[in-house]
């Protein structure tokens, strides 16, 4: 789970806690770790750019559509990818990504893909053992 550092530090701690320790605390500001953008909000929302070639999103969700068209863009003296920030979005009169944010959290890091588990043969009636069993 990646948790926003900037209100989730509490949630995380308590989640760590009680033992979950998959509990990922993520600065929007820090560092990418790719060199081709400015900071980590810059990375994830790109990498959720690229993911939605092939990926999907409710197509009835238009908080989600207004979020993710609403950051500007563009590149620093460094050729680095820099998102609008919320600031000068609000001195736009856009209000704050939220569900796009939390969307982009996903791609704070690759996660690789689960193995399914393996289905005992009781739950379909193999063996002896019936569904009661």
């Amino acid at each position: 789970m990646f948790v926003d550092s900037a209100y989730g530090a509490p949630y995380v701690e308590r989640l760590r806690t009680m033992g979950y320790g998959n509990v990922v605390e993520v600065n929007f500001g820090a560092t990418s770790p790719d060199r081709h953008q400015a900071n980590m909000r810059a990375y994830m929302w790109n990498r959720m750019k690229d993911w939605l070639d092939r990926g999907a999103i409710p197509a009835d969700d238009m908080r989600l559509e207004v979020d993710l068209t609403a950051p500007g863009s563009h590149l620093n003296r460094s050729d680095q990818l820099v998102l609008e920030s919320k600031e000068a979005m609000a001195k736009r009169g856009v209000a704050s990504p939220d569900n796009a944010d939390a969307l982009a959290l996903t791609f704070a890091a690759h996660v690789p893909p689960v193995a399914a588990e393996e289905t005992s043969d009781r739950f379909y009636g193999g063996g002896n053992a019936s569904w009661m069993g």
